[in-house]
């Protein structure tokens, strides 16, 4: 399965330990400093993910990106 990650251009950025505010912040920024903005899955931790293997979260996490990419809500499909 990580394959499928690796083949997959998603840059994901896992959050800990943050304020809402600065988690918006941070957003904001590598959205700003990448070319493909859209490209970029952001998760914070939690009690359950904190124990999970690093590539486990990674995978699921561009796993869902790809899907809210794909069927939005409330809107029309990303390319």
């Amino acid at each position: 399965m990580i394959e499928s990650v690796k083949q997959d251009n998603t840059k994901v950025v896992i959050l800990h330990g943050f304020s809402h505010e600065e988690i918006r912040r941070v957003m904001r920024a590598v959205k700003q400093s990448i070319e493909q903005p859209e490209l970029a899955a952001f998760a914070m931790t939690t009690e359950h993910s904190l124990q999970l293997k690093l590539g486990d979260v990674v995978e699921d996490v561009a796993a869902e990106h790809a899907y809210m990419r794909k069927h939005p809500p409330g809107g029309e499909p990303s390319l």
